[in-house]
């Protein structure tokens, strides 16, 4: 059978993950037998990852392994890049083993790009899944913004800017494999971040997207023991090899001027929301890096006019922040609200709250 899609999802010492999350939201797909599914181990320790990955490929024909034997690269960039070159599909997206395909979102998402001959890839949207909560997650009203026809939109550089370099997830995109070979976009080894330098990097060579206004997966923000959630000083030295890289390719394509303009600060001030989790120990050396993350676009970070509060606080450079810089605390005081007001009416339906005096004023 020709397959359609090529799924890629690398593995690394996460092979429980993968036998019960983001594999059987595949094969609960009626188009499963059309996928190609890619499971490439960037060197796993566990001996039982590897078992789960080689029993999976010798349990479904359409399931082909790949296995690096030197202990692991320290990230998704390597294991992702091998699995490019082994697809054979015309489309191609990209699960990982803690995630899972939203119902059948993952072929519709390659169905839209294959009704859309004129587009290089197709973006979708997101569930993001929380011990208490799930949230839906909007990718496509970041990129709509010149429409062609139907669900075809431009991409491109000045998209992206307008944009402001938010990147979407991997999961989320679905690419035409010819054109993504042609272009050679690539995943940088050894660094975190790498698949939103890779969005970024694809979405600016392209020239037209499908949108698919579904949900293609989830993501499940709070696993223990993934990069983004296990954030120690090591994390940020991750992120300052993606930094470094991006800045080359922004200066080659000249996007680094507007990218400093609108997107540098507010990808900077996610960075401090994960420099919070960092242990006491390793704090030092982690806002240390930090600095070094910020003079890879600054030449000198104490003396720049920062527009967010938490990049003011971090470099200890009071200012008057930007209605911009504003918004992620507004947003997260409303989030805060809401979630108390939720609690308190959950404690009236209860019977958990009891009715109080009246407190009157004097005079009255």
């Amino acid at each position: 059978m020709d397959h359609q899609l090529s799924v890629v999802i690398p593995v690394f010492n996460n092979g429980e993950l993968l036998r019960t999350t983001s594999f059987p939201s595949l094969t609960a797909s009626p188009h499963f037998g059309e996928m190609e599914i890619l499971l490439v181990d960037d060197g796993s320790t566990y001996a039982a990852t590897r078992e789960a990955v080689a029993e999976l490929a010798a349990a479904h024909p359409n399931v082909r392994a790949h296995f690096f034997d030197d202990g692991g690269s320290g990230a998704g960039g390597r294991p992702r890049s091998k699995a490019l070159d082994l697809a054979s599909a015309p489309c191609i997206t990209f699960l990982d083993p803690d995630d899972e395909a939203h119902g059948d979102g993952l072929w519709e998402l390659c169905r839209t790009l294959a009704q859309h001959p004129e587009a290089q890839l197709a973006i979708g949207n997101q569930l993001r899944r929380y011990s208490d909560r799930t949230e839906q997650v909007d990718n496509l009203k970041h990129y709509t913004h010149q429409s062609l026809h139907g669900r075809l939109w431009t991409a491109g550089a000045d998209v992206l800017a307008a944009a402001k370099f938010r990147p979407s997830n991997l999961s989320s995109i679905a690419v035409r494999r010819d054109w993504l070979q042609e272009t050679g976009i690539r995943q940088i080894p050894r660094a975190a971040g790498q698949d939103s330098l890779f969005f970024l990097q694809v979405f600016a060579a392209a020239e037209r997207f499908a949108a698919h206004p579904g949900n293609t997966y989830t993501y499940h923000a709070e696993v223990p023991g993934s990069m983004v959630n296990t954030v120690t000083a090591e994390y940020f030295a991750k992120c300052l090899i993606r930094e470094r890289s991006q800045k080359e390719w922004l200066e080659r394509d000249g996007l680094l001027t507007v990218y400093l303009r609108t997107g540098f600060e507010r990808a900077f001030a996610w960075y401090l929301g994960r420099f919070r989790r960092v242990p006491k120990d390793q704090r030092d050396q982690a806002a240390a890096t930090l600095r070094q993350i910020a003079e890879v676009y600054v030449e000198n970070p104490s003396k720049h006019r920062w527009r967010y509060p938490q990049t003011m606080a971090f470099f200890r450079r009071p200012g008057i922040p930007s209605a911009e810089g504003l918004r992620p605390w507004a947003a997260a005081a409303r989030r805060r609200a809401a979630e108390g007001s939720e609690r308190v009416r959950g404690a009236a339906g209860a019977g958990e709250l009891r009715p109080g005096r009246i407190l009157r004023g004097r005079g009255r």
